[in-house]
């Protein structure tokens, strides 16, 4: 009977410190797919940050932020013309993104280098892993990147 007595005693002590735990992260409001990721290159930074029903976001750093002719670098390549002289930073990247479930996001992705814009989503693994998926919309090709947190927001 002693060991009931301990073992409730533990269960209702860990219950209490998860539950605190808990609140503690939705009063800060903050959500792990919220910071600042490292793209698979290195290349650039993307801030990630909840929307209403979607994900905000933006490349906010580039490894080269200016062309060979020192200018801004620019969505040169993009098929919308009116787009082409946009500059990459500051430019979403993961656009329509909506919570399909716990930690994955579904919508669609650009890629800047190609100027194209693929199906797929974002998984979070875990507090400073986020899966990237892109899918060709005609061919049944995939491609995953992986990228890492390198920072949490600042409220």
């Amino acid at each position: 009977m002693r060991y009931f007595y301990i073992l409730l005693t533990m269960v209702l002590i860990t219950g209490l410190q998860l539950r605190g735990a808990i609140a503690e992260n939705s009063a800060s409001g903050s959500d792990p797919i919220e910071g600042v990721w490292l793209t698979k290159d290195g290349d650039s930074h993307v801030e990630i940050s909840k929307c209403k029903k979607t994900l905000c976001n933006k490349i906010i750093w580039l490894k080269d932020p200016k062309d060979p002719q020192g200018k801004p670098q620019t969505d040169k390549l993009n098929k919308n013309l009116k787009l082409r002289g946009r500059p990459v930073l500051g430019m979403p990247i993961l656009e329509n993104m909506y919570q399909q479930k716990k930690n994955v996001w579904r919508g669609k992705l650009y890629k800047p280098r190609h100027g194209k814009l693929y199906g797929g989503h974002v998984r979070l693994l875990s507090e400073k892993s986020l899966e990237v998926k892109g899918c060709h919309s005609v061919f049944p090709i995939c491609k995953t990147q992986y990228w890492k947190k390198i920072s949490d927001l600042k409220e």
